[in-house]
């Protein structure tokens, strides 16, 4: 009896601890996942969380007067104010775009550069007037100015169909770096698309085929 006491008291105690060995290995197991999953969860945050360097509406700039000056004088050349070139734009100015004509962007460098172009410009739109509809949005000695201008066209600029006289709306952003007061660098993006559709280019050659 006692043997067979001793047997089912060894049996249960083997079995206890078999039980016990797993429960303490599974209990390690989901502990172990648990801290897998934190850490993976963690890391993707990490990963969709922005960049520290990242530019944030925090990190824009105050508009200063005299950036403000500079910005308001910027469009006052625009509109045809040409002796603002020499105040505003650097010596060593430089463009950064694909110009209407095929030009590349190093034709346009300087005060006399630019004011030649503005002035090209208000020859092939009549009426030419850009107003600012966003900004100015200033990060340290970049800022930005989203514009709309408006105008007729004068004639002149090959393989446009459109009438002289047709009126014309189209849109652009300006990135400008500014020092020292000035204007050295010059970025354009503007809606080329647009333009072209409005002076149905490429349509006279077309008609003139028909």
């Amino acid at each position: 009896m006692n043997s067979t006491n001793n047997s089912t008291n060894n049996a249960s105690d083997n079995l206890f601890g078999t039980f016990t060995r797993r429960a303490i290995q599974l209990a390690a197991a989901i502990t172990l996942l648990g801290t897998s999953l934190g850490n993976a969860i963690a890391a993707t945050g990490d990963a969709t969380a922005p960049a520290s360097g990242a530019i944030t509406p925090a990190h824009q700039t105050r508009v200063t007067g005299s950036h403000q000056l500079v910005l308001k004088q910027w469009i006052s050349l625009w509109n045809g104010d040409l002796d603002l070139a020499k105040a505003i734009i650097a010596p060593d100015f430089a463009l950064h775009a694909t110009l209407l004509d095929g030009r590349p962007d190093t034709a346009i460098s300087g005060p006399a550069g630019l004011a030649a172009w503005v002035a090209q410009s208000h020859a092939l739109f009549k009426n030419l007037r850009f107003t600012v509809q966003v900004g100015p949005i200033v990060d340290g000695n970049f800022a930005v100015l989203r514009w709309e201008a408006t105008g007729n066209y004068g004639g002149g600029i090959p393989g446009a169909g459109a009438t002289v006289g047709t009126p014309l709306k189209f849109t652009g952003t300006d990135i400008l770096r500014i020092e020292g007061g000035k204007v050295k660098d010059y970025w354009l993006h503007a809606d080329t698309a647009s333009l072209l559709t409005q002076l149905k280019f490429g349509q006279a050659a077309a008609a003139a085929k028909n």
